[in-house]
């Protein structure tokens, strides 16, 4: 795993995977790390649920705002896989410096995002209307990071909280990342996740930790 050989952690023990959903990416981390503890994280419980039945994991139902969930624990790796794709600039902020709580001592964060890419994949499928999608590469143009709401029958019914599609730029994360207090910059590659969505890595110790 690049994201592992890219940083400073030297064995996992404790996974967290957020939004798991029905284990699309747990299946294979369970495979990945056959020692480690595993917490499935998700809004939609039934997934929680499926999680904890089907790969022994440690099920927490989220909350609509993440900054009000305490995980108890820290993680040597936090994997957030296409849940920022979906998340406002401001939501992402918060909830990656959130996260960024609960790394262990040498603890990395592996993120995804909808990346410059995502504009070729949009014209070849859509994912959102196109009225909000040219309202997302509006604001993208203007500022390297554009969002939209989806609309209602867009939406999944247990959501109640900003959902819809980013689009962001490698400067702007990183930007974001620079911001985050006690973590440093590993690595940030565009389409590295399924040849689609970016990738970052961040995490412990902090670069200026010696």
């Amino acid at each position: 795993m690049a994201a592992l050989a890219a940083s400073m952690l030297g064995h996992v023990s404790r996974v967290l995977d957020m939004p798991c959903g029905h284990g699309r990416v747990l299946r294979h981390l369970v495979n990945l790390f056959p020692d480690a503890q595993f917490t499935a994280c998700d809004l939609d419980e039934d997934g929680v649920r499926f999680c904890e039945q089907t790969f022994g994991a440690q099920g927490l139902v989220s909350k609509a705002e993440l900054c009000d969930v305490d995980f108890g624990k820290t993680f040597d790796v936090i994997w957030i896989g296409s849940l920022f794709t979906h998340t406002p600039e401001d939501q992402t902020q918060r909830w990656l410096a959130h996260l960024a709580k609960f790394l262990s001592p040498t603890g990395i964060i592996v993120a995804t995002f909808h990346g410059r890419h995502a504009i070729q994949m949009y014209d070849r499928s859509p994912f959102i209307s196109q009225k909000s999608w040219s309202r997302i590469l509006s604001q993208f143009e203007a500022t390297g990071y554009g969002y939209a709401d989806y609309t209602e029958n867009e939406a999944h019914s247990y959501m109640d909280t900003a959902y819809g599609i980013s689009l962001s730029s490698p400067a702007k994360i990183m930007q974001m990342a620079q911001a985050i207090p006690g973590v440093r910059i590993f690595q940030y590659a565009e389409r590295a996740w399924a040849d689609n969505q970016d990738v970052l890595v961040i995490g412990r110790p902090a670069a200026l930790d010696g």
